[in-house]
């Protein structure tokens, strides 16, 4: 039966060995069924492919029967517009929700705080509305309820520690090649299952990935759950449907409510009817929102008419915002100013997994999670290895500074 659900994912059964760490010959009895599978390995390939662990058991035979068991998810991720690479990021973030279900257990921190709120969420927005304004409506009960109202300016620095406070796993991880800008599916085996925002890296900016995770959040409260997973690409075909409408006005409100644009204009002394690039480069900077949506949020609000807001998007802002924000500096630059206490609260350098054939960029806070375990002594340097996915080596050569010499081996 692996063997059939692997074919359902479009990954074969070496490249999902390569992913998930598993000697390639050992995978390949698993899908032969010459070797049965150990329950530890059972557990994670369900969660990651997304079945109930008595299917990955079962036999040819047995799977025959019971007709098609293709996990819903992978029906999304099977597109022509998807390539391979989209499809073994999808199963290295599974897998990394299985970890940090693992190492909430065994470190007694879980989180779960998502559920009701999302509920509370969805009970509280009137499904009849306009989905812009079932979007805003939703918005304002999220800052509300999550304390980011109180932001009188952006929340871009903030609001991925609520997420993850929360329970929900947010990833923001590079596909070169990938059209997928970002998506949002379920991780973990129900009813444990947390939702999970993706963002892709490659070739993004800091501003645009605010906008593009609170989207993602949006699809996870109200889509995800019926449909398994909701796809956002690079180059929309220009029609937004209620979905993509709500998830729109959302983000939007979420990150430029009118009294945070109303209270930066005011204290910096902006004019919306003569705006200048510098005074744009500093509300994107104050917002960490992208200028596109500064411009669409400036004439949601009534600032200014919707005539004017391409040229407000047509400012160019690029020198004086690489000036005032280091938020709009290259990775590179980025890293090399930085001190060095902030490169190491920051793992700069320490997030990205080595052992798969494809790597992904891990959350700073599960990694800590995972280091502090280990230096608890809660887990093992090979378990702490396993969870970061990396190998002993590379253990110690990131995080020796980080770890007790007192913890055994």
């Amino acid at each position: 039966m692996l063997n059939a659900i692997l074919e359902a994912t479009g990954v074969d059964a070496q490249t999902c060995a390569r992913l998930l760490g598993i000697s390639p010959t050992v995978f390949g009895e698993w899908t032969a069924e010459q070797r049965n599978i150990p329950e530890s390995y059972a557990l994670l390939l369900a969660d990651v492919l997304g079945v109930d662990p008595a299917v990955i058991r079962m036999s040819s035979k047995q799977a025959h029967r019971a007709g098609d068991l293709t996990p819903a998810i992978w029906y999304k991720f099977r597109g022509d517009e998807l390539i391979d690479a989209d499809r073994e990021c999808v199963l290295l973030i599974r897998q990394l929700g299985h970890y940090q279900s693992e190492i909430e257990e065994v470190t007694g921190k879980k989180a779960v705080g998502w559920r009701p709120l999302f509920e509370a969420i969805r009970q509280g927005t009137d499904a009849q509305a306009a989905p812009s304004e079932q979007g805003r409506r939703a918005a304002r009960m999220f800052r509300e309820s999550t304390g980011l109202s109180q932001c009188a300016t952006g929340i871009g620095e903030v609001f991925r520690g609520n997420l993850r406070r929360l329970g929900v796993l947010v990833i923001e991880s590079p596909i070169p090649g990938s059209r997928v800008e970002g998506c949002c599916f379920y991780v973990g085996a129900h009813p444990m299952e947390r939702p999970c925002v993706f963002a892709n890296l490659y070739q993004s900016t800091w501003f645009r990935r605010n906008v593009v995770l609170l989207h993602e959040v949006a699809h996870a409260i109200f889509d995800a759950p019926s449909v398994a997973a909701t796809l956002d690409f690079l180059e929309s075909n220009g029609t937004a449907d209620v979905s993509e409408q709500r998830a729109q006005s959302f983000a939007l409100e979420a990150l430029l409510p009118k009294e945070v644009l109303h209270n930066l204009a005011q204290s910096r002394g902006i004019k919306w009817d003569r705006m200048s690039p510098t005074e744009m480069a500093y509300l994107v900077a104050d917002t960490h929102v992208e200028q596109r949506a500064v411009a669409r949020a400036a004439v949601a609000a009534g600032f200014v008419p919707p005539e004017q807001e391409a040229a407000l998007r047509s400012l160019d802002i690029s020198g004086t915002l690489r000036s005032i924000s280091e938020r709009a500096l290259t990775t590179a630059e980025y890293v090399g100013s930085q001190a060095p206490e902030v490169k190491q609260r920051q793992m700069l350098g320490k997030r990205t997994t080595t052992i798969p054939s494809r790597t992904i960029r891990l959350p700073i806070p599960y990694v800590r999670n995972v280091i502090e375990a280990l230096r608890d002594q809660v887990i093992s340097r090979g378990r702490a290895a396993e969870l970061l996915m990396i190998d002993d080596h590379e253990l110690d050569s990131r995080f020796r500074e980080l770890v007790s010499a007192s913890v055994d081996e």
